[in-house]
């Protein structure tokens, strides 16, 4: 954010159970992709709220199978580390 000039936000790279951040400060967070896969569910819920202000927002996208992948579509862990 601050290599292009913008002052009022801020990125942060944390683990979700344990973010380094003071209670009620965040006025907006956006999580991606973090819930589907992470077994610490309930810590990551309890930082948002601890963090985020009253008032305050949390939004979270998430990519969720109705079904599982037909085997032609799915991909290796090579793909995932490649």
């Amino acid at each position: 954010a601050e290599e292009a000039g913008i002052r009022n936000a801020a990125f942060l790279q944390a683990e979700g159970g344990n973010l380094p951040i003071e209670d009620g400060s965040i006025d907006v967070a956006l999580v991606n992709g973090l819930f589907n896969l992470n077994p610490s569910r309930d810590a990551i819920f309890s930082e948002l709220a601890r963090v985020v202000r009253r008032g305050g927002a949390v939004y979270a996208a998430e990519l969720i199978l109705k079904e599982p992948s037909p085997p032609c579509d799915r991909i290796t862990e090579a793909d995932w580390l490649a």
